[in-house]
């Protein structure tokens, strides 16, 4: 099932913008989506302190350094397997530019946006690792966002309890202009997995302003999307997982 077609053109645009729901899930808005033919709208669980930005995405090496040497992100950097040490080997092999910027923010998200939740011990190996020192702590407590959004995170795109994560293989990404070597605006869609099958109509949505600091990637803070941009401007994933 790939949502794109042979001239590699996101079809993401069928999905992205109907039905939303908006979550804050440490600190990071979550968008989830479901296609349907309902007004927009949206609702958040807590607040976040961020402040979207108004350049429009691109694809690519704008806006965060050079990419000369890098491969285009994969969606799949540090391998499978939704952990902390996943998100820590992407940390660790990503390079300064744009696309290493993206594969940290997609291993996050990848953690992140999953059901059950992981640990308590694996959320604060990866704040320590992953989020800034210079976030805020809302963002650095992400076992403490778990344990408010409960057994519902998603508010009703999975039924509560609802086993999910998320799947790159099919999704996009995009950097927003006016970045700079050390600090990029991330936005990325993938798709949801429920009980074990990649649904072909609910996505989620995030966005993050990444940072380098200390020689690595790091999450400043969550950002909001502009779903429709993202949809038309946004580079499909080279591998996914």
């Amino acid at each position: 099932m790939r949502m794109y077609s042979a001239s590699g053109r996101s079809r993401w645009p069928i999905v992205i913008g109907a039905a939303v729901v908006v979550v804050a899930v440490g600190g990071v808005v979550v968008y989830a989506n479901t296609r349907g033919d309902t007004t927009p709208t949206a609702t958040r669980t807590t607040s976040s302190a961020s402040t979207a930005p108004t350049s429009i995405p691109t694809g690519g090496t704008s806006g965060g350094g050079d990419n000369e040497g890098d491969a285009a992100p994969t969606g799949c950097l540090g391998g499978q397997d939704r952990t902390a040490a996943m998100v820590l080997a992407a940390q660790k092999s990503a390079g300064h530019s744009s696309y290493g910027a993206v594969e940290v923010a997609t291993s996050f998200y990848r953690w992140l946006w999953q059901y059950p939740y992981p640990s308590a011990a694996e959320a604060q190996t990866v704040s320590d690792a992953i989020v800034s020192p210079d976030a805020s702590e809302a963002l650095k407590n992400i076992e403490a966002q778990y344990q408010a959004a409960g057994n519902n995170p998603t508010q009703g795109v999975v039924p509560p309890d609802g086993k999910f994560f998320m799947s790159t293989t099919n999704g996009v990404w995009s950097v927003l202009e006016g970045g700079t070597p050390n600090r990029v605006t991330v936005q990325l869609a993938a798709g949801y997995v429920i009980d074990g099958a990649l649904s072909p109509t609910k996505t989620g949505v995030s966005g993050y302003v990444m940072v380098w600091q200390n020689g690595a990637w790091r999450i400043s803070t969550g950002t909001p999307v502009d779903q429709t941009k993202l949809a038309n401007a946004g580079t499909r994933f080279t591998g996914g997982c």
